[in-house]
């Protein structure tokens, strides 16, 4: 009779899934053919939407509900007109645990935010919600792309928002035995092995330690895995942690490591998280994406108690390699022929102003003597510059070969700056003498200007072992993020060490207090 009630339970959790994922590939504008996943059967609209209002909220909570209409909502409700009670049916399985929720209101509001006009959590049922709940509906928080590592293919999903939810909240979010209960649709079992505690390990970080997790997660299909993790903190600025494959139980994947990160930068925590999985058979890596609505609702977690959150673009250097390893010169060469015509415009701008004072008949010839100073003076600082940084470039390739990487302007900045995407020279010494790829990170600073030279420290792994990125391997430059906003991206030849978070600080000049900087490597090039 148990064996039964087991039995039972898991065909009720599997017919679950299989109407969430669904729904979702129905929502999906570039959604894989389900038809692909062995055994797996499609549930029609009308049912799917269904079986999910009767779901138990424990195994279907009410975010993934919320954030399942929302992603239908932008598809445009699809099969609305057959399906319409069932979609009601849906919503009203909210507005039944949730006060101040009316069905009708809140499809009408999804509607609303998938349009663009107004964020869900500003709408009427957005604002009876707690925040968790309601954050990044009908919005994108997770980026998806094909990579490879080590000659493997694997999935990278990454995801980097903003949230004024308090420090404490979201450091518990980062740490893995949390997992289970901040994402249970993810997250089936999280559990240490081998000792009753993690194991304390030395600075970095006030809080440091490692363990071994039994994990299980649900990944398009369940997989089982003893994970490699380990937990950095510093103080109440920074939290981070780690993780890698240790060991595939069921032999499913080939990989699986990423990390998860915050850093309070003022009045919002900034955080990020990435997961790289590879599956054995291609098959499961071709529809890994539509593990995007799952990873969602477990990113939510991390604003808990917070009342505005916002998904932000992945920062500038936040990437992987190119497939073939180093930064192709083509790519450079667009960077050259865009940073080109964009230093054209400020002379078209000055000429055209020229000529207007020309045909002024007040204008004296001591203005017309000023006008070619000025235009002359830019002429000789900015190809001056470009000159300089293009002899570099050429002295690079005739030591090294396109190959090893070429230099591309930094047009990020006011003025002309350049760095090197890969360079051997002393002063951007972030590539390894075979060509691979550089990876990076970038790090906002509140007060950071333009005219500002960063310094970065060694940075040293959370992983025991004690690596180390030597400061004289990482290129710092300053990057405009926003109109007014300015952060250091750091870069580094990722092949030259081994995967895993490593932690240091920036310092924006000399004599200014240093900022938390976290860089992961995670070995890992474009597909």
């Amino acid at each position: 009779m148990t064996e039964r009630l087991k039995d039972d339970e898991g065909s009720r959790l599997e017919t679950e899934f299989a109407a969430l994922l669904s729904m979702h590939a129905l929502a999906s504008r570039s959604a894989p053919d389900l038809g692909q996943i062995p055994g797996f059967r499609s549930a029609p609209t009308g049912r799917a939407l269904q079986t999910l209002a009767h779901a138990s909220l424990d195994d279907v909570p009410v975010s993934a509900r919320i954030g399942l209409l929302g992603d239908l909502a932008r598809a445009g409700f699809p099969d609305y007109e057959s399906a319409e009670s069932q979609y009601r049916e849906l919503a009203g399985s909210v507005s039944g645990v949730r006060d101040g929720i009316d069905p009708d209101q809140l499809l009408n509001d999804l509607k609303l935010a998938a349009s663009g006009d107004v964020l869900f959590q500003l709408t009427p049922s957005g604002l009876a919600l707690p925040h968790e709940e309601a954050a990044f509906v009908a919005d994108d928080v997770c980026t998806v792309r094909s990579v490879q590592i080590g000659g493997l293919e694997a999935t990278w999903i990454f995801s980097e928002l903003e949230t004024d939810a308090p420090f404490d909240n979201v450091v518990a979010w980062v740490d893995p035995r949390n997992w289970p209960a901040r994402g249970p649709m993810l997250f089936k079992a999280m559990d240490l092995i081998g000792s009753d505690s993690p194991v304390s390990l030395p600075p970095p970080g006030d809080v440091h330690w490692h363990g071994i997790f039994r994990e299980e997660v649900r990944l398009v299909q369940r997989v089982k895995t003893l994970l490699h993790c380990d937990y950095w903190q510093d103080g109440d600025r920074a939290a981070g942690m780690t993780y890698d494959l240790a060991l595939s139980l069921d032999r499913q994947i080939d990989v699986d490591r990423g990390f998860l990160l915050v850093n309070d930068v003022g009045p919002v925590r900034r955080v990020k998280a990435l997961k790289i999985v590879g599956f054995k058979d291609r098959i499961w890596n071709q529809v890994a994406a539509l593990v995007c609505p799952f990873w969602t609702d477990w990113v939510r977690a991390a604003v808990q108690g917070g009342g505005t959150s916002r998904p932000v673009t992945p920062s500038p250097g936040e990437h992987v390699g190119p497939r073939d390893g180093g930064s192709t010169w083509a790519a450079a060469a667009e960077e050259w022929i865009d940073f080109m015509s964009d230093s054209a415009r400020p002379y078209v701008s000055l000429l055209d102003e020229m000529s207007r004072r020309y045909l002024n008949p007040d204008t004296r010839p001591a203005h017309l003597l000023e006008d070619q100073q000025r235009l002359f003076s830019q002429l000789a600082q900015d190809w001056a510059r470009a000159w300089s940084c293009g002899t570099e470039a050429m002295s690079h390739v005739s030591r090294n070969g396109l190959e090893f990487g070429s230099f591309s302007p930094d047009r990020s900045s006011t003025g002309v700056e350049f760095t090197a995407t890969a360079s051997s020279t002393a002063s951007t010494s972030a590539a390894a003498p075979d060509g691979s790829d550089v990876e990076g990170t970038t790090v906002p600073i509140g007060d950071l200007t333009p005219q500002d030279s960063p310094t970065v420290s060694d940075l040293e792994s959370i992983e025991a072992g004690h690596a180390r990125i030597p400061a004289s391997s990482i290129t710092a430059a300053v990057v405009q993020l926003g109109p007014t906003d300015y952060g250091v991206r750091l870069r580094v030849a990722a092949s030259a060490f081994s995967p895993g978070l490593y932690v240091g600080h920036v310092s924006p000049r000399a004599g200014a207090e240093p900022v938390p900087a976290q860089l992961y490597i995670s070995r890992s090039s474009e597909d």
